[in-house]
């Protein structure tokens, strides 16, 4: 789990005021990046937790991540750092909490999608108990690139440490 710790940094809920911080992120991450509309329909839609680490002093939006939850499964959607931001611990901090808080809501699997490519976000999942357990092929129309499916159990979960 994230090492040292975080004292000037908070998650909370996602709301419409983060949105354009969010967006920012988002366009400067993606390739095929999230509308507004797309964040606000998961924000509103009743089995879903969308989450924002953010600084206390001046609240600016470092990440975010959003999930939906059904029956016991997590399927993470959507999780992004600001790239000025990257390689602090900040992802996995937010990811790390994120799990703790699905879990004490009853997640028993966490699955999602990852760009093969994506070397330095699989890693992180790795490090986080995520395996893989399979690939859709060309899922990024966008680039043609194959999705790695990733899955963990909670019973692999060691928790956060932070």
């Amino acid at each position: 789990m994230p090492k040292g710790s975080f004292p000037e940094v908070e998650i909370v809920e996602m709301t419409e005021r983060h949105l354009d911080a969010v967006l920012k992120i988002e366009h400067r991450s993606f390739v095929a990046p999230w509308s507004r509309r797309l964040f606000q329909e998961t924000m509103s839609f009743p089995l879903s937790l969308s989450l924002v680490i953010r600084k206390k002093v001046d609240k600016k939006v470092l990440g975010y991540a959003n999930f939906y939850v059904i029956a016991g499964e997590v399927q993470i959607l959507n999780v992004a750092v600001a790239p000025e931001e990257r390689g602090q611990g900040y992802g996995r901090l937010l990811l790390s909490r994120s799990i703790d808080i699905l879990r004490s809501r009853g997640a028993k699997l966490f699955f999602l999608e990852v760009r093969e490519g994506n070397a330095h976000a699989i890693e992180l999942y790795h490090k986080l108990g995520f395996r893989k357990v399979g690939r859709r092929r060309k899922y990024y129309t966008e680039t043609n690139e194959d999705a790695l499916v990733m899955r963990m159990k909670t019973d692999k979960w060691t928790g956060s440490t932070t």
